[in-house]
């Protein structure tokens, strides 16, 4: 998914074994990758002039902060487009 995206986000623990080599891998394949943990991490200006986000999670990352990173980068996208 990374080299076919804009923006790749990478969610998970900073300690995670698993999300850590997630987020290598994904950093390799695309320079604009970025590790989270929660949606108040992300930067508005990781998303100007992108048209394409790619979002993945370590094994263990709850699916409610998967999906409040999601809704959070829909509403800097929607920030974006008024």
């Amino acid at each position: 998914l990374a080299p076919k995206v804009d923006v790749m986000v990478i969610i998970g623990g900073k300690n995670s074994g698993n999300t850590t080599r997630l987020y290598k891998i994904a950093k390799s394949l695309n320079p604009n990758s970025y590790h989270i943990e929660t949606e108040e991490e992300l930067q508005e200006e990781w998303f100007g002039g992108v048209s394409t986000v790619g979002v993945s999670a370590g094994a263990s990352t709850p699916k409610w902060i998967i999906e409040r990173v999601i809704n959070r980068i829909r509403e800097i996208s929607d920030k974006a487009l008024n």
